[in-house]
């Protein structure tokens, strides 16, 4: 077996790793771009490095549908079979339907046609379901779901040449179903060979990571203050949307408002998620429109939750929205990354529209430090550890696990028991 890091070793974002068989069967796990304001262009934006890197390959397979792990999905050759979550290529599809939409209206051709071709590419994945193994050539592979800020997203067990190695993509205990990550190692995983896992958290050991939980009742503390409440948060961040959602229900007869866009989410999340919780179920948002009259009126009588985003139209809403509130009683809740705020100027702008009631409510989607070394313990690697998904400056030796564990982490180019390891 080889095991490659193409990227992600020494970066958060961008991941890309590869699987070899003895026999040649060579798979990619995530196929990923750099992350929004990466100060160097990302090499794999110019075609002929692309091509090079999918030549040969057999199979390519996503650990979840954020843009750092299949960005470019859209390039791969119709050939070369692709994989993901069932319920992940459904939200990637309402993404690209409102990028459709918008890019009609302005009447953008060649944006029309480069958002069709992302969504034919879409018909011909495949999509992987939990605990359900399939095959790649000789490589053998079983998903199991993950809690991360994207929903449906999975570790795998890639399994080959007598070797056993877990994937972790991007993982988290916090989030509402991340309780069940000891249970899917300790009783489906057991110990491996090899653990790719990320790091995101080493290089913010500083923040205070709250569960959503956590996060859930702080939200009905601020609505239990504030009549009208606004919230900037991801719409594919669905954890903190039924979170949210939640709390709102507490509250009775006040509306809980999105676009046409955010519902359409909501209704993929019921779908594939509602069967499972109730938590999941968000079946009676309000669609905002100027044309609402009725439901304006409700919301300025009883008030109301409001999902946002930094958009024109949304803009337009609160423009018309804010000189029928009491300021005192309006609050913005920012829920997503505060680097954001200092990326983005127009993000920075949008925010100012609401007033000096403005609150930061967040956690990451990622490992703490305490769940990476429960993670290394609890697998045990007889082999490496190899930690992707991190700045290039975090020490994963740092994390509080044995020194037989810390011998173990793999940094840089080596053979470790028959196997070939590339660090790129």
């Amino acid at each position: 077996m080889k095991i490659r890091i193409h990227r992600g070793a020494n970066q958060i974002g961008g991941c890309i790793t590869e699987i070899r068989s003895d026999n040649g069967t060579r798979v990619l796990i995530d196929l990923g771009h750099n992350l929004p304001g990466e100060a160097t262009a990302d090499m794999f934006d110019e075609a002929s490095n692309l091509s090079a890197l999918l030549d040969g390959i057999s199979g390519i397979i996503y650990t979840h549908n954020h843009g750092d792990h299949l960005g470019f999905f859209d390039q791969v050759p119709r050939e070369i079979p692709q994989y993901i979550g069932e319920m992940s290529r459904e939200v990637i599809v309402n993404v690209l339907d409102e990028s459709l939409n918008k890019a009609i209206r302005a009447e953008h051709k060649c944006l029309i046609e480069k958002i069709e071709r992302k969504i034919m590419s879409l018909t011909l994945f495949r999509t992987y379901a939990p605990k359900k193994s399939f095959c790649v050539g000789d490589i053998k592979v079983t998903p199991y779901f993950v809690s991360h800020s994207a929903a449906d997203s999975y570790m795998l067990l890639i399994e080959c040449d007598g070797k056993r190695v877990l994937h972790t993509g991007d993982l988290r205990e916090h989030g509402f179903l991340g309780k069940g990550l000891e249970k899917t190692i300790m009783s489906y995983v057991s110990s491996v060979d090899v653990l790719i896992t990320e790091g995101t958290m080493l290089s913010r050991d500083d923040e205070h990571t709250m569960t959503e939980s956590e996060i859930q009742t702080q939200m009905t503390e601020i609505m239990a203050r504030y009549k009208n409440v606004f919230v900037l948060c991801s719409s594919t961040n669905f954890d903190r949307l039924a979170g949210l959602h939640k709390a709102n229900a507490g509250f009775r007869g006040r509306p809980f408002v999105c676009d046409v866009y955010q519902n359409a989410q909501f209704k993929t999340l019921t779908q594939y998620s509602g069967k499972y919780s109730d938590l999941y179920v968000i079946d009676n948002a309000a669609e905002m429109s100027l044309k609402k009259v009725n439901l304006h009126k409700k919301m300025i009588e009883r008030g109301f939750t409001m999902i946002v985003r930094d958009n024109p139209t949304f803009r337009k809403w609160v423009s018309y929205l804010m000189p029928h509130l009491d300021p005192d009683q309006t609050v913005l809740v920012y829920s997503q990354y505060k680097g954001y705020l200092k990326e983005q100027p127009k993000l920075r702008d949008f925010v100012r529209m609401f007033g000096k009631n403005c609150v930061y409510i967040h956690t990451t989607g990622h490992a703490t430090r305490q769940t990476l070394a429960r993670v290394c313990k609890m697998t045990n690697p007889k082999s490496a550890i190899i930690p992707i998904h991190k700045e290039v400056d975090s020490d994963f030796c740092t994390l509080d696990i044995s020194e037989e564990l810390r011998a173990k982490v793999i940094s840089s180019t080596r053979y470790v028991d028959d196997m070939e390891i590339i660090i790129d």
